[in-house]
């Protein structure tokens, strides 16, 4: 029972461990010109890339893209509260909503702070 358990903890994080890999790695020279100084969280990386990247290579925008639709499913998840209550009138794209919430993160759940600051 314990080796099938394992088994679905790593075939269920693998996809996650390789999307954080690629979007740190394949878009390391993205990151270093537009982001530099951000904090290096996955969605703090993804709200800069979205806002401030222009021509990103084909790698990082599909990098960005993969993290993006993660990103998205587990905020609707743990963060659905906090944006009905804090970004309800913000237009979802583009990076929008990851902005709303980081300007309301004094005031957000602790569960979408821990999704926000995850790295």
């Amino acid at each position: 029972m314990k080796l099938y358990t394992l088994i679905l903890i790593v075939f269920f994080h693998l996809p996650l461990f390789a999307e954080t890999k690629a979007i740190y790695e394949v878009c390391q020279n993205e990151i270093a010109t537009y982001c530099q100084g951000v904090k290096p969280t996955k969605a703090r990386i993804l709200q800069c890339l979205k806002e401030r990247g222009k021509n990103l290579s084909e790698a990082c925008e599909a990098s960005q893209s993969a993290l993006s639709d993660t990103m998205k499913s587990k905020s609707q998840g743990f963060c659905k509260d906090d944006v009905s209550e804090y970004c309800r009138w913000i237009i979802p794209g583009g990076g929008r909503i990851l902005k709303c919430l980081f300007e309301n993160e004094t005031k957000i759940s602790n569960q979408c702070k821990v999704v926000l600051n995850e790295t």
